[in-house]
């Protein structure tokens, strides 16, 4: 299995239209992709600029195919005017 832990920071004015951006994200994901297992969405209580992901493949293969998805792209573009910090994290299961 193969793990993605991102991390979001929105622009403050934009968390709303982010947060239904990436549920749908999350819902195509798991929806579309057979080996997209899971593919959760958490907000930060102190701070809900802020959200996590965590991803789960079948393998980094899995996950490279998702970065080249049609629905992955299009949430890509929305969500590019919106962030103001990402960051990306794999991780394979021991």
């Amino acid at each position: 299995m193969y793990a993605l832990v991102a991390e979001f920071k929105i622009k403050p004015d934009q968390v709303e239209t982010f947060g239904r951006l990436i549920d749908q994200q999350a819902r195509d994901s798991v929806g579309l992709e057979a080996d997209c297992h899971q593919f959760d969405v958490c907000q930060a209580e102190d701070d809900p600029a802020r959200f996590l992901l965590y991803e789960l493949y079948t393998d980094k293969a899995a996950f490279d195919r998702h970065g080249g998805a049609a629905h992955t792209a299009n949430f890509r573009a929305a969500v590019a005017p919106m962030l103001l910090e990402r960051s990306l994290r794999g991780f394979h299961r021991r």
